[in-house]
């Protein structure tokens, strides 16, 4: 085995390397304790014997083709080399010096190896950190925005750039206010002096994007320091919360509305019946009074008949708009009830129309009630249908003059009762078809307006239609018509739900004389 003069010896067994000899391509020479202790094996149980104790026959066969080049070439080179020891793997790094005799050939290597396996794991980990951090970083939901210590941007990802609208490339080495709105510039300031101190990092501040528009967002911000506490970088994570702002102040503005909605509601509840209770008292001194001219013989008892029937009418139209009031009061506060009965609608519109005749005579309009329909039996609230269908009747003439034509039709059409109502009055224009139906809404909303009104009728009127299941609709030329078609779901009910709705009538004459008030008013 080959010897080593004493003073190489001694450097040899006291390097801070493993080291060891090849005497041939793989056998060994001295091996040191350090070569010893990495192969778990004493330095007697290596040296002399083939590299074949420590290595795999495939291992094996890669060492001696690589040492044999080495002895031929005489040339030092460098390896990595995997080792299996105790059913561990470790890499090594091996530096092979060939040392040459006095003839100039190779005699032996002198091999120095070191062990890299932590090294290398440390630097896969680095890796994988480094990629995990770049996959995070460039497709994260939040913006990232990086920055250097005076708050120029050295890098931002794909987040931010769809927030701000910036490219990546547009903003680099450009100041971070150029996201900030003008008016945030102090705070922004402020923000990033605490975020060096130490102080709170989360601030919700007012932002602007490429296009100019501005957008709140939500930022968190941390500094990336140096082993000797040295600020690298500035990380600022930020994210869009414009959305929520807007949901929070519409929640706000939903919850002043419906505040005042309800003191609007609880309003005309309370007027309502304090009216009520007035024109009851009057009607019951109307109908007195009536009684007593009517069994009394006087002077003027025809100037008697007529005061009192403009009592009554514009006492009916009081109560008319009172009666609406309290049951638009109900519907917007979903107490408003109906009391549904399986009803031949065939019947009960002519009925409508039979007790409305008088008063479209009357008026001088050339009404006209067509259907193929003998009979049909729906569901329906007899005296809500009966108040929709005078609705619309009394509208159709207020909007007429007089030889007008007032058309009112039913079929049945796909499921459906239609009933539809074509006057051939002024029309309503176009920009005016949307409003007609919402509350207290009139085409005509001057002070000196010709035809009297609420505008509670027709919203009360689609209301009740669409709480039959029903719908209604408009069709309308300004100065040459005006059609309403009502549908009405062709069904009935049990008579487990016909009790539970317990129907009850009422006088026909009065609502159609309550309905028309405002007609003979005109």
């Amino acid at each position: 085995m080959q010897k080593l003069a004493p003073d190489f010896d001694f450097l040899f067994n006291n390097l801070n390397k493993i080291a060891y000899i090849f005497t041939d391509p793989v056998h060994f020479g001295p091996v040191n304790q350090k070569m010893a202790d990495f192969c778990d094996r004493k330095i007697s149980e290596l040296e002399g014997e083939s590299v074949a104790e420590i290595l795999n026959q495939k291992k094996v066969e890669s060492v001696k083709k690589f040492n044999q080049n080495i002895f031929k070439e005489g040339l030092r080179q460098s390896a990595k080399m995997e080792i299996e020891i105790n059913n561990q793997l470790y890499t090594i790094e091996v530096d092979t010096i060939p040392h040459h005799n006095q003839a100039g050939k190779v005699d032996y290597l002198l091999c120095l190896a070191e062990d890299i396996t932590a090294e290398l794991e440390k630097e896969k980990r680095f890796y994988r950190n480094k990629k995990r951090y770049s996959s995070i970083f460039k497709k994260a939901p939040l913006a990232f925005v990086v920055s250097d210590r005076e708050t120029n941007i050295i890098d931002w990802n794909e987040k931010a750039e769809e927030i701000f609208g910036w490219k990546k490339e547009e903003v680099i080495n450009r100041n971070f206010n150029l996201i900030v709105a003008e008016d945030s510039y102090s705070e922004i300031t402020e923000v990033i002096e605490n975020v060096f101190e130490g102080q709170k990092s989360y601030n919700v501040n007012k932002n602007i994007a490429k296009d100019g528009s501005e957008l709140y967002c939500e930022w968190n911000t941390a500094l990336i320091k140096d082993k000797n506490d040295k600020i690298l970088e500035i990380i600022s994570i930020a994210q869009d919360i414009s959305e929520k702002i807007e949901s929070k102040k519409r929640i706000q503005n939903q919850k002043e509305e419906l505040k005042y909605s309800e003191l609007r509601t609880q309003f005309f509840a309370n007027i309502s019946h304090e009216l009520k209770t007035p024109l009851n008292l009057i009607f019951s001194s109307l109908q007195l009074l009536e009684y007593k001219i009517k069994n009394t013989e006087f002077e003027q008892k025809n100037n008697f008949d007529k005061y009192l029937g403009s009592i009554r009418n514009n006492g009916f139209r009081l109560l008319r708009l009172v009666n609406n009031l309290i049951d638009i009061t109900k519907i917007d506060v979903n107490t408003f009830q109906l009391h549904r009965a399986n009803f031949d609608i065939i019947e009960l519109i002519k009925s409508v129309v039979e007790s409305s005749r008088d008063y479209l005579e009357a008026k001088s309009r050339n009404f006209r009630f067509e259907t193929s329909l003998d009979s049909e039996i729906i569901a329906c609230d007899p005296f809500n249908i009966e108040r929709v269908i005078l609705n619309l009747i009394s509208n159709a003439v207020k909007f007429t003059a007089e030889g007008d034509e007032i058309l009112l039709r039913i079929e049945k059409e796909d499921g459906w009762i239609k009933i539809s109502l074509r006057d051939t009055g002024i029309g309503i224009k176009k920009e005016n078809q949307d409003i007609i139906f919402e509350q207290f809404r009139q085409v005509d909303q001057s002070f000196n307006k010709k035809r009297e009104g609420s505008g509670i009728g027709l919203s009360l009127v689609k209301s009740i239609v669409e709480m039959h299941g029903g719908k209604i609709t408009l069709d309308s030329i300004y100065g040459m018509y005006s059609r309403f078609n009502v549908y009405l779901p062709v069904e009935t009910i049990d008579e487990k739900t016909l009790t539970a709705e317990s129907y009850s009538a009422d006088s026909l004459l009065d609502k159609v004389e309550l309905e028309f008030s405002d007609i003979n008013y005109i």
